[in-house]
């Protein structure tokens, strides 16, 4: 199918949320989007007066002045420019924490799991009507498994959002993730990350996280400096590539992103302060 066809379009978020819910009895099987224009992003052009017939959630036809069955519902965007939708491969979704040196640790203490999934519903509605139809949400800072909640509940069309693929907990080194500063009488101070040391609580931590449901796993590679091994993460790209998942890397440091880049990861995130060399070996292993 070419790109075109397979357009889910920004603007549909806005004119097709009533649909998108659920299915319901009264709900019609053919819908039909017309607006003055809309981009191709195959072709690098734009398209007058478009025709956008869905039948049961699948974009059937898009094309200019299409002939419309009579049995279609329209719905009318007049001088509205279609695009496709949006993917945004790098959000955090159950992340809203609120202001302040103290914001991070307040966020954890006070919130329970249940409450950061509905702000996590909450903001991926917003992210949806904001065109953007697909997510990679890498961590969810502390919110446990809520972001495989949020998915499902997605999917289920319970709630309205993004198609979401999810990493879970993230992995990192003990104590070099938030929050900081925190008693060390509170042994059970929640973290915003799965903290392991040592590369088989870090294998442990990786099957965990797949067997509760992640699309990909997530390892900080750095902090203020490098902290995982370059064996703790090559434990966690070993699992997470059984089960045919991958593996980003949050890394910043030089030191970081070679040592993400040895143990085999499938994407640097940040990468802040690569070089030549660093660039050159992510293309050699065909890294993004």
């Amino acid at each position: 199918m070419c790109l075109t066809r397979a357009l889910f379009l920004s603007s549909l978020a806005f004119a097709f949320c009533d649909h998108a819910i659920a299915q319901t009895s009264t709900r019609p099987k053919l819908i039909a989007i017309r607006a003055s224009h809309m981009l191709d992003v195959k072709a690098g052009s734009t398209i007058s007066n478009v025709v956008v017939l869905i039948e049961e959630d699948k974009i059937r036809a898009v094309g200019p002045s299409l002939a419309i069955p009579s049995s279609a519902e329209i719905v009318e965007l007049g001088e509205a420019t279609l695009l496709p939708g949006l993917i945004d491969c790098h959000s955090h979704l159950l992340a809203r924490i609120p202001p302040g040196p103290d914001g991070y640790g307040l966020n954890l203490l006070t919130k329970s799991q249940a409450f950061r999934a509905l702000e996590g519903a909450a903001d991926a509605r917003i992210t949806l009507h904001a065109g953007f139809t697909s997510v990679r949400d890498v961590e969810n800072e502390g919110s446990g498994y809520a972001d495989v909640a949020l998915r499902d509940a997605v999917n289920q069309g319970l709630v309205e959002g993004p198609r979401m693929q999810v990493a879970t907990r993230a992995i990192a080194a003990v104590g070099q993730y938030n929050p900081f500063g925190i008693s060390p009488d509170l042994r059970d101070f929640p973290t915003g990350a799965q903290m392991i040391s040592g590369p088989e609580e870090a294998r442990r931590a990786a099957r965990e996280q797949i067997s509760f449901g992640a699309d990909l796993l997530k390892v900080y590679a750095d902090w203020l400096h490098p902290t995982l091994t370059i064996d703790e993460i090559r434990a966690v790209v070993e699992e997470a590539h059984k089960s045919r998942l991958k593996v980003a890397a949050h890394a910043d440091s030089l030191d970081g992103i070679r040592n993400a880049l040895i143990a085999g990861v499938d994407s640097i995130e940040h990468g802040g302060f690569a070089d030549r060399t660093s660039l050159e070996l992510m293309k050699q292993k065909n890294v993004y």
